[in-house]
């Protein structure tokens, strides 16, 4: 787990925040003297440190200097809203500064888990001048993200294809070759916004000119009189609204029990796969898989232990096909898997070692050791629709188990 400093000649103060992060999970070093602090430095890597502006014996800012000598990113910790302060440590290349205050704590956990998400983040600024793309960047680099630059639209473009897991792109309005209007249209026609956020950082006066942005896809308008704080809390705030889009779809699309993903989410992603496969003739297998006697484990031990039953199988089947396809819970016992990776000729074989290791593997449930088996029907025959293909798989599971159970029954001609 990375760790994080938190320097402070005050014990309650230190403690405080100690407690705050350890909630969220962050291991803590407390350094109560410039000395201690830059001992845990020589000694640990620390991915941000809490410093208070003012420690015992030392000029004030020293702290905070010697945590930005060795490169560790600084949160500047202060009781004090005074702006000639503020301005100070600003200076300083911190990352943001958090209040001494009781009501300040989710704050401090915020930024800080900010900061660790930050990591391999990718945003893209986009300006014709140079120390504007160096000033904004180099803000954004302190908070422990991955800045790309552009000085137009059409090389942003470029750097666009090239990373598309861009998350959030900064750019000015009036540029060259493609100013910051057509460039926000360009990148919200290959990108919602729930997946990429724009951020436009201009210094027109037209009162026009934010709307017409915002319109366009933009999702926020700075101007460039903006202070390096505001541009701190624009940033974070709009990377924040993205993921907790990305976790409401994520919770959306799994199964509550199991966590992987449920009926909807397979069908949302296997109709445009089975179309592109159909339209390349590239092989593309779909098994239904369905754990024999079910019924019989949630009478006789009870519906817990079929859920353990559950969680275990869709785990093993889950690590099993790993990045080879993908796997859904279609309902109850049934499982249905879309292979875009293992060819029709080794269909068989595959879903067949792994029938094998489920009849070797067993739950242990309040002391008691269950055993059971998988039944799947599989088809490699693309058919007319990926319907066909779930409805000859269904079959083909449905003469698995009139058979005799623990069996798979293929079809790839």
């Amino acid at each position: 787990m990375d760790k994080v400093l938190i320097v402070d000649s005050s014990k309650v103060t230190a403690s405080f925040i100690e407690y705050i992060l350890k909630q969220e999970g962050f291991l803590c070093d407390l350094a109560y003297t410039y000395d201690e602090a830059k001992e845990l430095i020589a000694h640990n890597d620390y991915f941000i440190a809490l410093s208070s502006i003012v420690l015992e014996g030392v000029s004030s800012g020293k702290g905070i200097d010697l945590l930005l000598e060795n490169d560790v990113p600084t949160i500047a910790v202060t009781s004090s809203l005074d702006d000639e302060i503020l301005n100070d440590i600003f200076k300083k290349d911190i990352v943001d500064y958090v209040l001494k205050k009781n009501e300040h704590a989710e704050y401090i956990a915020r930024i800080v888990r900010r900061i660790h998400k930050n990591k391999g983040l990718k945003i893209m600024v986009v300006d014709d001048s140079s120390a504007v793309r160096n000033w904004i960047s180099n803000i954004l680099r302190r908070q422990g993200l991955t800045v790309l630059t552009a000085s137009d639209g059409k090389e942003a473009c470029k750097i666009f294809y090239k990373n598309p897991d861009i998350k959030l792109v900064l750019t000015d309005y009036a540029m060259p070759q493609m100013d910051g209007i057509r460039l926000t249209a360009h990148l919200r026609s290959i990108k919602r916004m729930d997946e990429l956020s724009i951020i436009v950082l201009s210094s027109d006066s037209n009162s026009r000119t934010a709307p017409l942005f915002l319109k366009t896809g933009a999702n926020d308008f700075i101007h460039k009189s903006a202070s390096v704080e505001e541009i701190f809390c624009r940033v974070n705030s709009n990377l924040e609204s993205l993921e907790l889009i990305a976790e409401s779809r994520d919770l959306a699309n799994r199964d509550f029990l199991t966590g992987i993903w449920n009926r909807r989410y397979f069908f949302e992603y296997a109709n445009p796969l089975y179309n592109e496969f159909t339209s390349l003739d590239h092989d593309l297998c779909l098994a239904i898989m369905d754990i024999d006697n079910f019924k019989h484990v949630n009478d006789t031990y009870g519906h817990d232990a079929g859920d353990a039953v559950l969680k275990i199988f869709s785990r093993k089947l889950f690590n099993y096909v790993a990045d080879r396809g993908l796997v859904a819970r279609f309902g109850g016992e049934e499982f249905i898997v879309l292979l875009d990776s293992v060819s029709k000729n080794d269909l068989y074989v595959f879903l067949d070692d792994f029938r094998r290791a489920v009849e070797k593997s067993s739950v242990e449930y309040n002391s008691e050791r269950i055993s059971f088996t998988v039944s799947i029907g599989a088809t490699a025959v693309k058919g007319n629709s990926l319907e066909s293909m779930i409805s000859c798989a269904d079959e083909l599971l449905y003469g698995a188990k009139a058979s005799g159970r623990n069996k798979v029954i293929c079809e790839n001609k």
